[in-house]
C-alpha cells in the first residue's frame, strides 16, 4: 500500500499543469456557482401587471371606448428573475398602423409580451382586447353659467361674463356629435351686492371630463341695483353763469326720462332736485337751437353714477332776448288849459 501511495505521489509532481491554470481554476468554480444559482433556484409562479401601450394610431382616428389598460400575467421562472421585471419597460404593444374605424378585437397571445429568457407566460388577463375606433372631430361648446341664490334686497342680477365663453375640443365622433352646450358649477351669488368675480369649474358628462380634464373659468358677476324707469317734468334751464343777463332760455323747463335705483325714490321726494339743466354761453353762436345739458347733482350722493339719464324733452331751447324796460318821464313844458 505504502509503494502505491508513493507511485501516485512521484506522478503527481510529474505531472504537467497547464498554462494560466489557476485563472481556469476560478472560472470553473465560479460556472458551477452560477449553475447551481439559476438551475438549483427553485422555481414560482407569479402574477404580473404588464401595461398596454397602443403604437402608431393614425391621426385621424382615436379609441372611443374605455378597455382595460393593465394587463394580469401570470408568468413562472426562478424568483430572482421575475423581480427583476419591475425595474424593466416591459409592455403589451399593440400596433394599429393599419387599423380603421370599426371595432378591433386583440388577442394577446403568451407571445406578444416580450419576457426576459427564462421566464415562460402560464395566462394573461384578458384574452383580448376590444377597441373602437372612432373618426377623430372637433368641436366649439359653448359655456352656460348656472346660478343659485338671490342678490342682497334691493339688488339684481345683471349679467354674467365668461372668460373664456367657449371650449374647443377634439375626441371620438360618437362622443361629441351630438354636444354643442356644456354647463358651469352652480354659481352661488346669494347676499352679493355688488360686482365680483370667481373662478368656476365646469359641470362636464364623464366622457368629456376624460378628455378635458378639469377645466375652470373665469365668471365675472355684475350685481347691480334695482332701478325703475321715471318722468321728471317741470325741470328749471338755467344759463352758464357768464351768460348775457339779458338772455332767457325758451322754454324755461324741460323734462328728463331716467332709470333710476329704487332707494333713490325713497330719499328724493321731488325729484327734480336730483337734475339740473343748464345752456352754456359758448353755445351762443351755434343758432337758435341750442342744446340743454343735463347733470346729476351732488345730492344723489354714492347712488349718482347708477342714474341714468334716457332721453331729454326738449332736447334745445330757444334764447330770448328780454326787453329792457322804459321807465316814464314828467315832461318839463306847461299844460296848457284851454279857455
Amino acid at each position: 500500500m505504502e509503494k502505491l501511495v508513493q507511485q501516485i505521489i512521484e506522478k503527481l509532481r510529474t505531472f504537467t499543469r497547464p498554462q494560466n491554470w489557476g485563472l481556469k481554476l476560478i472560472s470553473l468554480l465560479f460556472a458551477v456557482f452560477l449553475w447551481y444559482f439559476v438551475v438549483g433556484e427553485d422555481k414560482v409562479d407569479m402574477n404580473v401587471s404588464i401595461p398596454v401601450e397602443i403604437v402608431n394610431l393614425p391621426r385621424d382616428l382615436v379609441v372611443g371606448n374605455q378597455f382595460k389598460r393593465q394587463l394580469e400575467v401570470t408568468v413562472s421562472g426562478q424568483r430572482s428573475l421575475i423581480r427583476s421585471i419591475a425595474g424593466q419597460h416591459i409592455a403589451r404593444t399593440v400596433d394599429l398602423s393599419k387599423a380603421t374605424p370599426g371595432s378591433v378585437v386583440i388577442r394577446n397571445e403568451p407571445n406578444s409580451i416580450d419576457f426576459p429568457w427564462g421566464i415562460s407566460v402560464l395566462r394573461i388577463q384578458p384574452t383580448n382586447l376590444t377597441l373602437l375606433l372612432e373618426r377623430l372631430i372637433q368641436k366649439e361648446l359653448t359655456i352656460k353659467p348656472l346660478v343659485k341664490g338671490t342678490p342682497a334686497q334691493g339688488f339684481r342680477l345683471e349679467s354674467i361674463t365668461l372668460q373664456p365663453a367657449k371650449l374647443f375640443i377634439s375626441g371620438p365622433q360618437n362622443i361629441l356629435q351630438d354636444e354643442s352646450v356644456v354647463n358651469t358649477e352652480e354659481i352661488d351669488i346669494a347676499n352679493l351686492n355688488g360686482p365680483t368675480s370667481r373662478e368656476v369649474s365646469l359641470n362636464l358628462k364623464p366622457a368629456i371630463a376624460e378628455l378635458l380634464g378639469e377645466p375652470v373659468v373665469n365668471a365675472h358677476i355684475n350685481i347691480t341695483e334695482n332701478t325703475v324707469e321715471r318722468v321728471i317734468v317741470d325741470i328749471p334751464v338755467t344759463m352758464d353763469e357768464t351768460a348775457p343777463a339779458e338772455y332767457r332760455p325758451t322754454p324755461a323747463v324741460v323734462s328728463v326720462r331716467a332709470e333710476l335705483p329704487l332707494p333713490l325714490l325713497h330719499e328724493f321726494k321731488d325729484l327734480r332736485r336730483l337734475f339740473a339743466a343748464v345752456v352754456h354761453p359758448a353755445d351762443l353762436a351755434a343758432g337758435p337751437d341750442l342744446k340743454v345739458d343735463i347733470s346729476i347733482t351732488d345730492r344723489a350722493g354714492g347712488l349718482k353714477d347708477r342714474v341714468q339719464i334716457l332721453d331729454i324733452t326738449p332736447a334745445t331751447v330757444l334764447l330770448e332776448i328780454e326787453p329792457v324796460r322804459q321807465l316814464k318821464t314828467r315832461s318839463n313844458e306847461p299844460e296848457q288849459t284851454t279857455d
